[in-house]
């Protein structure tokens, strides 16, 4: 996505290790018109999959996954990280682990959302070592559903969140690829 690729090259910043802060206009202050854009083109790409739900885990993604899901007219369902006392204690939960927050979660989803027969898509902002959506997985497996895939704005392909998921068979599609990080300059596929 040409669009995606320039706001990565101009504004993306490198922070430490190989954190790329896409913050500017992908999840804390939203470009919602390139969001919306983004999660148009990943609809696109799994249009003919019969996707009954879209996943995402709170709260980077949520943006991103509700565009995906508007596009193929779904609902849009988000994992929480806490359990709070609206939410149906009759749920999924899987085990994660965020690197870049370097904090552990149990994500739910409550079981009245997630059924045996959805084919779920799971989206997200960034795919890097893949531990979130590896626990959005095990939710939908719980369930008993399908996944169709996994749709991300920016891969993360230093890392092996991606490689992981291909060799289980998952289709991933990312709008942008970033191969590296080069004295604190971000290398594009």
């Amino acid at each position: 996505m040409k669009e995606l690729r320039q706001r990565i090259l101009e504004e993306a910043q490198v922070g430490e290790g190989d954190i790329i802060h896409v913050d500017m206009f992908l999840n804390h202050c939203m470009d919602v018109e390139l969001i919306e854009r983004a999660g148009t083109e990943l609809a696109r790409r799994f249009k003919g999959d019969k996707i009954t739900k879209v996943l995402t885990v709170e709260s980077s993604g949520i943006a991103l996954a509700c565009f995906v899901g508007r596009a193929l007219r779904v609902p849009v369902i988000y994992a929480k990280k806490f359990q709070t006392g609206y939410i149906d204690p009759n749920v999924y939960t899987a085990e994660t682990h965020s690197f870049s927050l370097e904090k552990s979660y149990t994500i739910r989803v409550s079981k009245k959302y997630l059924e045996e027969d959805d084919v779920v898509l799971v989206v997200d902002d960034i795919l890097s070592n893949g531990q979130s959506t590896l626990a959005l997985l095990e939710l939908v497996s719980k369930a008993g559903g399908e996944v169709a895939g996994v749709a991300v704005a920016i891969e993360k392909a230093m890392r092996e969140g991606g490689k992981v998921l291909r060799r289980m068979g998952v289709r991933v599609e990312a709008l942008e690829t970033v191969e590296g990080v080069e004295d604190g300059r971000i290398i594009l596929a």
